[in-house]
């Protein structure tokens, strides 16, 4: 009913029906059940601003869970990197030590049997230079063919050496570009995993950036929310106010207790 008639009824003919002393008019019940009720507005309103508090507390329990996944995720995947870093390190120094190893045992048994060699040459040029200073005088001929003889055995022996040598160098530049061509590859290995683990560092940060960002916008549309609904309550209760100014004194009573409910009400969804 508006607020611009009087709170009186109207008999068939429209004449008004006056109230009987002492009892309330039946615009003064109605607004007294509207403002007094039953209490189902201010549970109604509990009972919202309960959900909305059960809502935001999932929200910010699931994004929790979320970032202490990717965390303990990122936790677990540096670690294992960090392992498979340290076998590959051991794996190829314990390579690069039996490589030097057998390198060594290589030159030793080549300088060993170098050595052997030399010997078994100088045994013979002593003994062709005993003989010589037996028989310089016997047998000249003999001389010279043995002079020719030891200096083709020194040839070959010059040959050979020459032979060995180039032989040996090339087996030390094979050994030399392996051992190159497997560091290589060593580190090669190595970039590719600090290279996945990076990539991967990054892919975890961006999904916690992305959760984080996701918590932001929920948090910022709730309050919308909740800033939208407490514009409307107050336009309603402006416009109530404005329908009732025209009304009787008890009229304006009833609307002040109807404003304090409601702000009880705010308050205890403030709370």
């Amino acid at each position: 009913m508006h607020g611009s008639r009087n709170d009186f009824d109207e008999d068939g003919n429209g004449n008004a029906i006056l109230p009987s002393p002492g009892q309330p008019s039946p615009h003064q019940k109605l607004l007294s059940s509207m403002v007094l009720g039953d209490g189902s507005f201010e549970a109604s309103m509990k009972e919202r601003s309960r959900l909305r508090k059960e809502k935001e507390e999932r929200s910010l329990a699931q994004v929790a869970m979320q970032l202490t996944a990717a965390e303990r995720a990122l936790t677990v995947e540096t670690q294992r990197r960090i392992q498979s870093t340290h076998a590959i390190q051991k794996s190829c120094t314990e390579k690069i030590q039996e490589m030097e190893k057998n390198f060594e045992r290589i030159l030793k048994e080549r300088s060993s049997h170098m050595e052997e060699r030399l010997a078994s040459v100088q045994q013979k040029v002593e003994e062709l230079a005993a003989r010589f200073e037996e028989e310089k005088d016997a047998v000249p001929k003999d001389m010279e063919l043995m002079g020719k003889e030891l200096r083709e055995m020194l040839n070959t022996f010059q040959k050979e050496l020459a032979e060995e040598r180039a032989d040996r160098l090339k087996r030390e530049g094979r050994i030399l570009k392996q051992m190159d061509d497997h560091s290589s590859a060593t580190f090669g290995a190595i970039n590719e995993e600090i290279r996945e683990r990076e990539r991967i560092s990054h892919v975890l940060q961006t999904r916690i950036d992305d959760n984080e960002r996701l918590r932001s916008q929920a948090e910022h549309d709730l309050q919308y929310m909740i800033q939208n609904e407490m514009s409307d309550l107050k336009e309603m209760i402006d416009r109530e106010k404005q329908e009732r100014e025209l009304g009787d004194d008890e009229i304006i009573m009833a609307l002040e207790r109807y404003t304090q409910q409601l702000q009880s009400s705010l308050s205890v969804i403030s709370s």
